[in-house]
């Protein structure tokens, strides 16, 4: 197992260092080209990716893909898709440096979904959160910067997985999984919160939850008060049995007032804490907003 890690790497290493075009060697950027980390733990393996995210073609196999695409990322995805990886695998995380297209840094795992893999040891899938000083926002991308019930997809392959880190609020599929051992899941609300509190509200199936750590939209667009998660959404959570297990909320980035945290915190012992996360714009920006 450990040889094919290895080989992995070398193919890696390969791909960002070669010009495919003239066959010459080119330089390995440490902060930026793509690699693959792994240790052993015990019978089973923990594996990091480090890049880029974005796959043009899902539907491309492999051997066909062009050089000049993604070919870390996809390589890397086919490579955990295969049943005797998937089977050793406790912890899977993908990074990166802060690189994108138009301020949006995806993830994108058609290819993962689309394939008949089961990872029956899976304990922690972690997606590279946005830090509130990032240029680009890391999100899940099922297909034109939407999450389209990817994650529901994606989780549904993992039956015994515990922690779940995403920078993208799930739909409501993701509720519909049905019974699941999930106990701690840290959320980004990405592009849309799609509903997420309130359908968390009305699920039952993650009846070992304890740990939620919620984000809601960063707002670096001056985004619509409506369009956050509205105070009587958090209400019903608080007071919805698929609540009941959490022990401790983490709340980022809301705009709710004083009161109504206090008004929450009446209606659960859950150990809550409010932070106060807003997004960064950049001062050139806001000087074209205002004509100055």
């Amino acid at each position: 197992m450990i040889e094919q890690f290895l080989e992995l790497q070398k193919e890696v290493y390969k791909y960002e260092t070669t010009d495919f075009e003239t066959g010459d060697n080119i330089a390995y950027f440490v902060d930026y080209s793509s690699n693959i980390f792994f240790s052993q733990v015990g019978d089973f393996f923990e594996i990091i990716f480090w890049g880029d995210g974005y796959d043009d073609d899902p539907d491309t196999k492999i051997t066909e893909i062009d050089y000049s695409t993604n070919f870390a990322f996809c390589r890397f995805l086919e490579f955990i898709s295969n049943p005797k990886i998937a089977d050793k695998l406790i912890s899977i995380k993908f990074s990166g440096p802060d690189e994108g297209a138009n301020g949006t840094k995806s993830w994108n795992f058609n290819r993962l979904v689309n394939s008949n893999v089961v990872f029956p040891n899976m304990k922690s899938f972690v997606v590279q959160l946005t830090n509130l000083g990032d240029h680009n926002q890391s999100i899940i991308d099922g297909d034109c910067l939407d999450e389209n019930g990817i994650i529901a997809k994606l989780i549904s392959k993992m039956p015994n997985l515990e922690s779940l880190v995403l920078p993208s609020a799930p739909d409501k599929s993701f509720f519909q999984i049905g019974k699941h051992p999930l106990k701690s899941l840290t959320i980004q609300a990405g592009y849309s919160n799609q509903n997420f509190i309130e359908n968390l509200a009305d699920s039952e199936n993650f009846s070992q939850l304890s740990a939620l750590d919620y984000t809601e939209m960063i707002d670096v667009y001056d985004i619509p008060a409506e369009e956050y998660t509205s105070f009587e959404s958090y209400k019903k959570l608080f007071q919805s049995k698929g609540f009941s297990t959490v022990k401790h909320f983490k709340l980022r980035g809301s705009i709710l007032k004083t009161e109504q945290l206090f008004e929450l915190q009446k209606l659960n012992n859950v150990q809550f804490l409010n932070i106060v996360a807003h997004g960064g714009r950049y001062v050139s920006h806001l000087m074209n907003d205002k004509k100055i």
